[in-house]
């Protein structure tokens, strides 16, 4: 048999409807099992069949068509909206640039759609119509593939150098730690929180909110994994300076902005962050992606002494491409070091440098904290079922933990000289955590904003594990980083 009729007995087995139907049915079944909505299979399996085999619908349809100009009617009126939607926003956002009204364009292009479908449906229409059907469905296939699978990243900074460079594009791994169901699901597809060129503008819309579920994955968080997570005080933005961290800007006012200087307390810094800069409420699932890497488990105890990790008595383990500040005790002077460069260097050479490592803002609110990003703790991490006794120093710990991730209420009253506590209106003594939590770290750890900042990752704020290096660019010189392309992350 000649290739060419091997390849078209090939082609016609693939090709051939029940073949079709069949993939079809089993990747919708295995979905909606894995989903929890396997009750949805009573509708969605005879849907396939009759579009594949039967197509009884399609057959209906027509009949329609032809015997009420209602139902024609009705039917341009639906695909001039779908025209009008994809085309539209296409227009809008690379002539436009966002800067005109939406409803305009849409209300443009579906007139132009409409005129089509009643009256002429011209050549030019039908060509741009098939371009809109493959573009949803390349949308719908690409969007569920990035919500329940795996997705594409860019590294934005040199918090997790030398592991991650600023430039690398990496894939993370979704199903590892079981994907998490979208809690907001109106949103601009491709894009995270802002849109295409107008990153005042959001991406989202929060009329429709769902509480948080994550489905079956294969495996779960590990100690020394390299973790996309949402930024957990990442709920409340300024727009002027995304970069900056909207608390520890409130709770600072020790630093270089006249806008935090100008307040004698936290409320008369927080009107005045008010009155002077755009703010942005983000939902937990549109906050900022970050990456790090986890350095304590729910339960653990976990404390840095001389920029060492030390978690439940261990030493954390040896990560080569991690790197610090050093000075050199003999000539004054800083240079970066690497585990592996640290490794049989003579300690009476060099230490840390403390005086670059400043100031550690776990406990932001603590003025006498004197915890450095090198020395501090030991502090032990939230686990889900386990209970603190709730004092001073466990609120100012575990405040935002309790009120802002596990939204529960919580105040104090002094009461014959002794303060009360109450959760949810009730007196309490103790609480009991509902989440797991996360300590991360960066491994540029004297270059990195982590938990030693801003404090633990609450589980729901898991995005993914960072499994692979597909792309690296310098975003410098521009040049490719062909060296560490198609690489692994450890």
């Amino acid at each position: 048999m000649k290739i060419k009729e091997i390849y078209g007995t090939i082609r016609g087995a693939v090709t051939n409807r029940w073949t079709l139907m069949s993939l079809v049915m089993l990747l919708v079944t295995l979905f909606s099992v894995w989903y929890g909505v396997w009750w949805s299979l009573i509708i969605s399996l005879p849907l396939i069949y009759d579009y594949y085999i039967s197509r009884r619908i399609r057959g209906f349809h027509h009949r329609l068509m032809e015997r009420y100009r209602w139902w024609r009617i009705a039917w341009a009126v639906w695909c001039a909206m779908v025209f009008a939607l994809v085309v539209g926003i296409l227009v809008h956002m690379l002539i436009f640039r966002w800067n005109t009204p939406f409803l305009l364009t849409f209300g443009v292009v579906l007139a132009y759609a409409l005129w089509n479908e009643l009256k002429v449906n011209t050549k030019t229409y039908k060509w741009l119509y098939g371009w809109v059907h493959a573009i949803l469905f390349a949308t719908v296939v690409a969007t569920l593939v990035q919500l329940y699978w795996f997705q594409m990243f860019v590294i934005p900074t040199g918090s997790m150098e030398g592991t991650l460079l600023a430039g690398d594009y990496i894939l993370v791994d979704k199903v590892c730690y079981g994907p998490r169901v979208p809690m907001t699901p109106l949103s601009f597809p491709f894009v995270h929180n802002t849109m295409p060129m107008n990153p005042e503008k959001a991406s989202f819309s929060t009329a429709w909110e769902r509480s948080y579920r994550r489905l079956a994955g294969t495996g779960q968080v590990e100690r020394g994994d390299v973790v996309v997570f949402n930024f957990p005080e990442g709920d409340t933005v300024i727009m002027e300076m995304p970069e900056m961290d909207y608390y520890q800007l409130l709770h600072n006012s020790s630093n270089e902005y006249d806008v935090l200087r100008r307040g004698r307390d936290v409320e008369e810094r927080r009107e005045d962050i008010l009155s002077r800069y755009t703010i942005a409420v983000r939902p937990l699932d549109k906050k900022e992606n970050y990456i790090k890497r986890c350095v304590g488990m729910p339960g653990d105890t976990l404390q840095v002494v001389a920029g060492k990790v030390v978690c439940n008595g261990a030493m954390e383990g040896f990560i080569p491409q991690r790197q610090y500040h050093y000075q050199n005790i003999k000539s004054g002077g800083r240079r970066l070091i690497t585990d592996a460069e640290m490794e049989g260097m003579d300690a009476s050479t060099w230490s840390l440098a403390h005086d670059y490592a400043g100031s550690c803002a776990l406990i932001p609110h603590n003025p006498l904290s004197r915890w450095t990003l090198d020395d501090f703790g030991p502090v032990w991490v939230p686990k889900a079922g386990m209970t603190i006794a709730l004092t001073p120093e466990n609120i100012e710990m575990y405040g935002r933990c309790i009120t802002v991730y596990e939204h529960r209420s919580l105040r104090q009253e002094q009461e014959g000289g002794v303060t009360a506590y109450y959760v949810d209106g009730q007196r309490a003594t103790h609480y009991t955590f509902l989440m797991d939590y996360y300590f991360m770290m960066g491994d540029n750890r004297h270059e990195s904003l982590d938990s030693r900042f801003w404090g633990f990752v609450p589980e729901d704020h898991i995005v993914g594990k960072a499994k692979y290096i597909w792309f690296s660019k310098d975003p410098i010189s521009g040049d490719i980083r062909w060296d560490r392309m198609f690489t692994s992350i450890e």
